[in-house]
C-alpha cells in the first residue's frame, strides 16, 4: 500500500527502515520524518503524515511480533510515538489494524433480449 505517494514511499518500505531504524544501538523515535529521512526521501505535502504515524503503529506490532525487533523496543517507541501525536493521528491507531480493502468490480449485467436479436 502506498503511504506517500509524494516521495512514493510504501508500507514495506517503511517495514524495512523500521527494522534497520530499531536495530540501532541508540535507536531514534521513528517518526515519519526519522523514516523519511532514512530513506532518503523528504516530506512534500505533510498530508500522509497521519497515516505515517499509524503505518509506523501497526509495523511496530508486526515487528514485535514476529520477533524480528525487540519487543521492549518496540513498546517504547509505540508508547513515545503515542504521546507525541496529534489527535487526528491517534484516531488513525485507534483504527489498527490496517487492513486492505478488496474492491470487486461488479459483474455486468446482462444484455436484454430485444438488444441480442437486433
Amino acid at each position: 500500500m502506498i503511504v506517500c505517494s509524494c516521495a512514493v514511499i510504501s508500507d514495506e518500505d517503511i517495514e524495512a527502515a523500521l527494522v534497520e531504524i530499531l536495530s540501532l544501538p541508540d535507536a531514534p523515535l521513528p517518526t515519519p520524518g526519522v523514516v523519511y529521512q532514512h530513506l532518503s526521501k523528504k516530506m512534500v505535502c505533510c498530508g500522509c503524515a497521519p497515516l505515517a504515524v499509524s503505518t509506523i503503529y501497526e509495523r511496530i506490532d508486526r515487528l514485535a511480533e514476529k520477533g524480528v525487533v525487540c519487543p521492549y523496543a518496540c513498546a517504547s517507541a509505540q508508547g513515545r510515538l503515542l504521546k507525541g501525536a496529534r489527535p487526528t493521528a491517534r484516531r488513525l491507531m485507534a483504527q489498527r489494524p490496517l487492513r486492505r480493502r478488496h474492491f470487486q468490480r461488479p459483474a455486468p449485467e446482462p444484455v436484454p433480449q430485444e438488444l441480442e436479436t437486433a
